[in-house]
C-alpha cells in the first residue's frame, strides 16, 4: 500500500466570535419576529385548534410520566387536563405579548445574545471560510472526498501529504460529507468542552463514541476496492489539542 494523502489538524477554538457575525445573529433572529408570530396564530388560531394540537397531545405525554401508584392519580390527571384545556387565553395573550414589536422575544434575543459566543468552539471546526478559512473538521472530510480547494487553507495547525483525492463510492461523496462535517463537529466540541474541565476521561470517551460512529456512517460510503481509510479525531497529548485526522492508503 502507498499513502495517497495524509491530513491532521489541530482544533483550536476561536478566541471570540467576530463581532459582525454576532450582529448579523442578533437581526436575523429579531427580524423573524413577525414571521414566527404569523405561523403561530396560523397553526393555532383559537381554542379548538389549542387543544387538539397541544392540550391534548401534551396531557397524553404527561400521563405517562405520573406514578400509577399514587392514590390520587386520577384527580390529578383531571386537574392537569381541565388547566391544559383552560388555557388557550393565556397562551394567546403570551404570545402576542411575547412577539410584539419590542416584546419579550426581542429583548430576550438581545439579552442572550452573549450566549452566542459558544458558537466559537463550533466556527473553530468547521472554520469561517470568508475569514478564518475552514476548519480541522472540514479539510479533514475534504482531503478524502476530493475538495481540492481546502489545499489552499493549510495553515499552522495543519499537517498535510500527498494529494486530495476522492475515495468514496459513486454517489456517496456529498453524503459522507455531509455525515462527516457534523459527528467531527460534535466530537470535537464535546471533547475539548470536556478537556477543558479536566474531565479527561469523559473527553477520551466522547472520542471513542464519535470514532465509532465515523467508522459506522462514513467509512462504509469509502470504495474498498481501491482505498483502504482512516478518518478519526483524538487528543495529542504533547501539543495538548484535539485534532482530526484524514489517511488515504491504494489497496495492495
Amino acid at each position: 500500500m502507498s499513502v495517497v494523502v495524509e491530513y491532521k489538524g489541530y482544533y483550536v477554538p476561536l478566541d471570540s466570535v467576530p463581532d459582525e457575525i454576532m450582529t448579523e445573529w442578533e437581526t436575523t433572529l429579531k427580524g423573524e419576529r413577525a414571521r414566527i408570530l404569523s405561523a403561530l396564530q396560523e397553526k393555532i388560531p383559537n381554542a379548538d385548534a389549542f387543544i387538539t394540537k397541544l392540550a391534548n397531545p401534551a396531557h397524553e405525554v404527561w400521563k405517562d410520566f405520573v406514578n400509577p401508584n399514587w392514590v390520587d392519580k386520577d384527580l390529578i390527571l383531571l386537574k392537569h387536563e381541565i388547566k391544559l384545556k383552560g388555557a388557550y387565553d393565556s397562551f394567546n395573550t403570551g404570545i402576542q405579548n411575547a412577539f410584539a414589536e419590542g416584546g419579550t422575544f426581542e429583548q430576550n434575543v438581545t439579552n442572550k445574545k452573549s450566549k452566542f459566543q459558544l458558537a466559537r468552539y463550533t466556527m473553530g471546526s468547521v472554520g469561517i471560510r470568508y475569514k478564518t478559512a475552514w476548519g480541522p473538521a472540514y479539510k479533514a472530510i475534504g482531503v478524502l472526498s476530493g475538495d481540492r480547494r481546502v489545499k489552499i487553507y493549510m495553515g499552522a495547525n495543519d499537517t498535510f501529504t500527498g494529494d486530495v483525492v476522492n475515495v468514496f463510492l459513486k454517489g456517496a461523496t456529498r453524503i459522507a460529507r455531509a455525515t462527516a462535517l457534523p459527528l467531527i463537529t460534535q466530537g470535537l466540541v464535546l471533547a475539548q468542552l470536556a478537556h477543558e474541565n479536566g474531565l479527561a476521561d469523559r473527553r477520551d470517551a466522547v472520542i471513542t463514541n464519535i470514532n465509532e460512529k465515523l467508522a459506522n456512517s462514513v467509512l462504509r460510503m469509502v470504495d474498498t476496492s481501491k482505498y483502504t481509510v482512516t478518518l478519526n479525531i483524538g487528543y495529542d497529548s504533547v501539543a495538548d489539542k484535539l485534532y482530526a485526522y484524514a489517511k488515504a492508503e491504494t489497496v495492495a
